[in-house]
């Protein structure tokens, strides 16, 4: 029987065993071309059992660590393709059991901390529902003013209306909107 795994590191055709006599074992490969031969079977195995590229790709950058620092045994295994499997698959359910240890906040009951960009997100998000609350030229007004137009420039694009009459509806707008976001004075 021909003993032969994946990478066919170690295989013996049929001919040479019957034409030579039984000697030493074939010399193992060099470690940078095992790992060549491996790394581009292990992707596609990772990828079966992630369903996520990034995933894959690390889980096999952990693998090929893993089988660097332990290359005696890699070397000189009988079936190098099945212990670098081995090592990943590994590798894969200790990350599903620290996902599964990790406790979320919600559970806990602690409050979040924020930093500055997720309060802006807020803000911009509170300022969006309160616009919508208002009318489309009071939209067009407030809008037209954050991005520094002046009262002629919003006077020419809305038309009928005069300056005085587009700075009352600017008061009245703004007043709505300081309420609606809770800050009054």
């Amino acid at each position: 029987m021909q003993a032969t795994n994946s990478l066919d590191f170690y295989v013996q055709r049929k001919r040479s065993i019957e034409s030579k006599p039984v000697g030493k074992a074939p010399k193992p490969p060099k470690l940078d071309q095992a790992l060549k031969l491996v790394a581009d079977k292990l992707v596609p195995y990772a990828l079966t059992l992630t369903n996520d590229l990034s995933n894959a790709e690390d889980l096999c950058q952990h693998t090929l660590i893993k089988l660097i620092e332990n290359q005696q045994k890699f070397l000189n295994a009988e079936y190098p393709y099945a212990y670098a499997k081995k090592i990943l698959k590994n590798a894969f359910i200790d990350s599903l059991r620290k996902q599964k240890n990790n406790i979320s906040i919600d559970d806990v009951g602690q409050e979040l901390s924020i930093n500055g960009n997720q309060v802006a997100q807020l803000e911009h998000r509170d300022l969006m529902k309160c616009l919508k609350k208002h009318s489309e030229t009071d939209q067009i007004i407030l809008s037209m003013l954050g991005a520094g137009h002046s009262y002629a420039d919003i006077q020419r694009f809305i038309g009928k209306i005069s300056i005085e009459n587009l700075r009352i509806k600017t008061l009245r707008a703004r007043k709505t909107l300081a309420e609606c976001l809770g800050r009054n004075k």
